[in-house]
């Protein structure tokens, strides 16, 4: 329940504008590389515990793993070539194979061309992800959290005090 409330309060000061472009962005990015891994292993549930102690926004986190859950079977084919080529990087084949005999490593499916290619991807593309979503909510975010603290959805999910709309 305690959860259900952080997530919540999260959301609320999202709705606020209390939080900063740095927690709007890492949330976005933590999310994409959430939502990109496929979901039959436990590499995107330890990402998202791992995200959870972070100060990252968590509706950005949701809305960003939602999303980018729904892109991720379109790159499937080239998520497969890159964990194919990580898969057989010959410097690498024995660290995998030592891996593959721990306890809880086969819970995490690396041994799965897409699995492994798709977190490869969400690594590779997390700092241009985070670059350009921090200038997006740098520069336009006080623009768009403007508008949006007029509208009735806010008001409803704020409460009818159009002063708990205030900008810290």
């Amino acid at each position: 329940m305690k959860f259900l409330n952080s997530a919540w309060s999260s959301f609320r000061s999202t709705v606020k504008g209390f939080d900063t472009p740095h927690q709007l962005a890492l949330g976005i990015t933590l999310g994409m590389v959430i939502g990109w891994v496929p979901k039959d292993s436990l590499i995107p549930y330890a990402l998202g515990v791992l995200a959870l102690l972070t100060t990252a926004n968590l509706l950005c986190i949701a809305i960003a793993a939602i999303a980018f859950s729904w892109i991720s079977p379109l790159l499937d084919p080239f998520s497969h070539q890159l964990g194919v080529w990580v898969l057989t990087f010959a410097p690498l084949e024995s660290t995998w194979s030592k891996l593959i005999q721990l306890p809880v490593v086969p819970w995490t499916r690396f041994e799965n061309t897409v699995v492994t290619g798709s977190l490869g991807l969400g690594l590779l593309m997390a700092i241009p992800i985070y670059s350009i979503s921090y200038y997006c909510f740098a520069k336009f975010g006080s623009a768009i959290y403007f508008h949006f603290s007029r509208s009735r959805v806010a008001r409803w999910l704020v409460g009818n005090n159009a002063n708990n709309l205030q900008k810290s």
